[in-house]
């Protein structure tokens, strides 16, 4: 970090340096404590460190409350809970997808058979020689062979 280091020390430097680091000198960067003592003499820059440090001893009786007992237990719970849940809708949802994918197939698939099949429920008779099927004749060179044994 760089320090903001300007020539003689002055009251708006001294008063951002009082704000940034408290109203004990000794905990200044270096080389800004020699011009900060010399400046402090003056009835301004003492009032500044007064204000200051009232306020760092203000700070200093803050205490900081134990941690509440279990608390890190139960938030690796609803985490792990969490994740649990996330991990079952992501593999349900692809689960429900694969099946969504398998009825669009299955329903394509019969719609196909239907409108390429011919019409069985119609009045006309069919003279089949062996070689008709479904989907449509063989062919006249197909030949139907059965074992005789």
């Amino acid at each position: 970090m760089v320090e903001n280091i300007a020539g003689p020390m002055n009251a708006e430097r001294f008063e951002e340096l009082t704000a940034t680091y408290g109203g004990d000198i000794g905990r200044w960067p270096q080389a800004e404590r020699a011009d900060a003592r010399n400046f402090a003499k003056s009835p301004a820059a003492a009032g500044m460190l007064a204000r200051a440090a009232d306020l760092d001893a203000l700070l200093d009786t803050y205490v900081v409350q134990p941690r509440h007992a279990r608390l890190e237990d139960r938030i690796l719970a609803k985490l792990v809970r969490r994740l649990t849940v996330r991990n079952w809708f992501r593999f349900g949802s692809a689960g429900i997808g694969l099946v969504g994918v398998g009825i669009a197939g299955a329903l394509a698939g019969s719609i196909a058979i239907a409108v390429l099949a011919p019409n069985l429920t119609s009045d006309a008779t069919i003279v089949s020689d062996g070689t008709a099927t479904m989907f449509g004749d063989i062919g006249p060179d197909a030949g139907i062979v059965q074992d005789s044994q």
